[in-house]
């Protein structure tokens, strides 16, 4: 029997595969809706404030999507969850990425280990040569700390997800800034820097839309997503995250039903007609969650003309528009993507957190140095 489809006991816990329901009111929803309760309360511990925490409503859409397989475990004492672990496994890829996450007053017992021990079983089981982990942290927090190989960035040692990604045999690849902006922007300001950025930008125009793809676009969304795999900084991390139209279509389709809706700009090259840029902002309709960046990109052949910049003001003034109750965007960069953390820099976003990003080898032919 696989291990995702049994029920195991252990010290005083057990562990069992994650039910992932039709929805977060069908009647097989109550194990999910305390999954996304566990990811959200230690998410908010990590980054030292709620940040972009989701409900179980907003989280629904990624388990549905069928072009990634998602996996998750459940741990339970006295049938309660007091912890969880996820396995996303894309298409086509030689890598996974997988996340444990414990309440605090249930830590030291033994039940991190033991879901990280399926986790690594699940993602040998499926073929893959490495495991790679996303982790967040304050901006406050001092003492001796991992460097990122990059040259930019560390890790505190003394974090509980540190200590235990290390004891796992992950090493750190990259960290990242988490940048919150807060909102609303003066608008004679914004006017001002949009306006400045406009001139400086000849030849190009920005697109926006919210919620499903124009079809007259899809095919543009599909490449410049496919492209963040291999344009965007990503270390030593590996990415494979290959997107065709019928892929934007079904998460287009996803999405539909969500209480998330995407806000997405596009820059197009007027001389080709082409979009050879795009930036997608994630936003909750029905919850204070703050608006979360999602992917901002600008082909590299089209870079040095402030696109990025024209990018994200175009989608700040579109969010400003739609929901003026939105109160807060949050965003990740890498630390060494100095060009767009000056873009946020000017802007207002302002470091808030930060996050690391991890890899293991756990299959296949060892690396060579």
């Amino acid at each position: 029997m696989s291990t995702s489809e049994s029920t195991t006991t252990l010290r005083g816990f057990t562990i069992e595969p994650l039910v992932v329901p039709a929805s977060v009111d069908a009647a097989d929803a109550a194990d999910f809706v305390a999954f996304a309760a566990v990811r959200s309360a230690v998410e908010a511990e990590q980054r030292g404030h709620g940040g972009a925490v989701m409900t179980a409503a907003e989280l629904l859409p990624d388990w549905l999507d069928e072009s990634r397989q998602m996996v998750g475990l459940v741990a339970k004492v006295d049938g309660r969850v007091v912890a969880r672990a996820n396995l996303a496994l894309p298409a086509g890829a030689p890598e996974c990425w997988g996340a444990v996450s414990v309440l605090p007053e249930l830590r030291g017992r033994g039940i991190g280990s033991a879901l990280y021990d399926r986790l690594e079983e699940l993602a040998q089981e499926a073929g893959r040569a490495t495991l790679q982990n996303q982790s967040t942290y304050p901006a406050d927090v001092a003492g001796e700390a991992v460097p990122a190989p990059t040259g930019f960035g560390s890790v505190p040692i003394d974090l509980p997800s540190t200590r235990f990604l290390l004891r796992h045999g992950f090493s750190l690849e990259q960290v990242g800034r988490i940048s919150a902006l807060s909102l609303p922007l003066d608008p004679d300001a914004l006017s001002a820097l949009l306006a400045e950025t406009v001139a400086a930008s000849t030849g190009y125009r920005t697109v926006s839309w919210q919620g499903r793809t124009p079809e007259e676009w899809v095919e543009s969304i599909a490449l410049l997503r496919t492209r963040m795999s291999s344009d965007a900084p990503n270390a030593g991390i590996e990415l494979t995250d290959v997107w065709t139209a019928e892929r934007v279509r079904a998460v287009d389709d996803l999405w539909a039903d969500s209480p998330r809706v995407a806000l997405t700009s596009i820059v197009v090259h007027e001389a080709t007609r082409q979009a050879v840029g795009f930036t997608e902002l994630d936003v909750s309709s029905e919850s204070d969650r703050p608006a979360e960046q999602m992917d901002t990109l600008v082909l590299r052949e089209h870079r040095g003309h402030r696109l990025g910049m024209l990018l994200k003001l175009a989608n700040l003034r579109e969010l400003t528009a739609r929901f003026p109750g939105c109160g807060l965007v949050e965003t990740v960069n890498a630390e060494e993507n100095r060009p767009m953390l000056e873009v946020n820099d000017a802007i207002g976003f302002v470091a808030s957190s930060y996050s690391a990003r991890w890899r293991k080898r756990i299959g296949g032919a060892p690396e060579t140095v």
